[in-house]
């Protein structure tokens, strides 16, 4: 099964619903690889037309930057199920990357809201804004780094779960 980016890229928009089942590393890194690409190839072009016309940065940020981010929101769902079935891969249940995905949307503002509430009544300004700040940075790249590790680790052969499965 060799199949091209391509093909992998569009297989990721067709099984956008599809959490069962299993993804190859090529198949994910296919996915995010070519939807970053094209965001970014949409912001620096439009950024280098504006710049080259003389528009302000302003302008650039409200009417690309901002719907670029609006319109990645909606990758949100197609890279929860293609990160599910590439846990699945892994042999791994789909909830290692579905779990870090809530995470980072209400866990991380929830834990620093708690810690900023709490901070705010015992320490000064600076001492609560430097705990913020590490707590933040600590979540986010283990947030980030391990997920990417998961989706980076080999294919885990599958075990037959029967004798009916054993081929002799």
């Amino acid at each position: 099964m060799n199949k091209s980016i391509a093909a992998c890229y569009f297989d990721g928009w067709k099984k956008c619903f599809t959490y069962k089942g299993r993804a190859t590393r090529k198949e994910f890194w296919s996915f995010v690889f070519v939807n970053l690409a094209i965001i970014f190839a949409i912001a620096a072009g439009s950024f280098l037309w504006l710049a080259s016309v003389g528009a302000m940065g302003m302008v650039w940020i409200f009417f690309v930057l901002a719907p670029l981010y609006w319109i990645s929101l909606f990758l949100i769902i197609p890279l929860l199920s293609l990160g599910c079935r590439r846990m699945h891969d892994t042999g791994k249940s789909g909830w290692w990357f579905g779990g870090f995905l809530l995470f980072n949307i209400f866990g991380i503002p929830v834990v620093l809201t708690l810690v900023s509430g709490a901070t705010d009544k015992w320490l000064s300004t600076g001492a609560s804004s430097a705990i913020f700040t590490i707590l933040y940075g600590t979540f986010t790249v283990i947030s980030f780094i391990v997920p990417v590790w998961l989706c980076c680790k080999p294919t885990k052969i599958q075990e037959p779960t029967s004798s009916s499965d054993v081929v002799n």
